[in-house]
């Protein structure tokens, strides 16, 4: 039930020259750069997509890398067997990078922990708990740390990422919470993330979108992500619960 630390070598798909005209997921196009770019900044929610925030300078850097714990080529997944949908994972990744679901929990392998993601120039984490029952998730991701470009002091920081989901009654309901969490960029003042975010509370980069409180109802089980970034064919999820 216990991973150790999970390293990734390679530089970071989210930091490289690129068109910003290309589409970044999700749905949603990249902002065009432009002059007055860095002084209309874009945050928006499911509940009225209120600009609140700025756009940052991103791009995204194309490389491949393999995730590694102990030294060895892994493809971590769930316990063997498993087939309740109900699960809690702290971090995986897909694209140029990828990184296979870190310490999965389910309500038959509880609790989860690692020590900690180390993916140089792309994200880091210390500890990770996640727990899982018959009828609820729970993921803890302490000190995430992702970085928006290729400056290592450009850079989302948090004290932990989490997320919780709940069947009542047979309906899922979710929620996540960012301590202390920021965006800084060199020359420009931090901006400070909600600490209970709406669900869906977007943040738009010229070519990376940062979703906080991503919540997706698929089938009637509910996904929800603290923190999830994407951009030119790569995705980042942090603190991940579903019921």
């Amino acid at each position: 039930m216990t991973e150790g630390l999970v390293a990734v070598t390679g530089p970071n798909p989210l930091c490289a020259d690129s068109d910003p005209q290309e589409h970044v997921g999700a749905g949603t196009a990249a902002a065009p750069r432009s002059a007055s770019s860095r002084n209309n900044p874009v945050t928006t929610t499911n509940e009225g997509d209120t600009p609140v925030n700025r756009i940052l300078s991103s791009a995204v850097k194309v490389a491949g890398s393999l995730a590694v714990i102990g030294g060895t080529v892994v493809a971590a997944a769930a316990p063997a067997g498993a087939i309740n949908p109900i699960r809690a994972y702290g971090v995986a990744a897909n694209g140029f990078i990828h990184i296979s679901q870190v310490a999965v929990a389910t309500s038959t392998f509880t609790p989860a922990t690692s020590s900690g993601v180390n993916v140089a120039d792309f994200v880091t984490t210390s500890g990770i708990l996640d727990r899982a029952t018959t009828t609820s998730a729970f993921s803890n991701v302490g000190s995430p740390k992702i970085y928006v470009d290729g400056n290592i002091t450009d850079q989302l920081n948090a004290s932990s990422a989490m997320s919780s989901c709940r069947l009542l009654f047979g309906v899922p309901f979710g929620q996540s919470t960012i301590q202390a969490g920021s965006i800084t960029e060199s020359g420009l003042p931090n901006i400070a993330l909600p600490r209970n975010p709406a669900p869906n509370t977007k943040i738009f980069l010229p070519g990376v979108t940062i979703t906080l409180n991503k919540q997706v109802l698929t089938l009637g089980i509910r996904t929800v992500t603290a923190i999830y970034a994407s951009g030119f064919g790569q995705n980042l999820s942090i603190g991940v619960s579903r019921c």
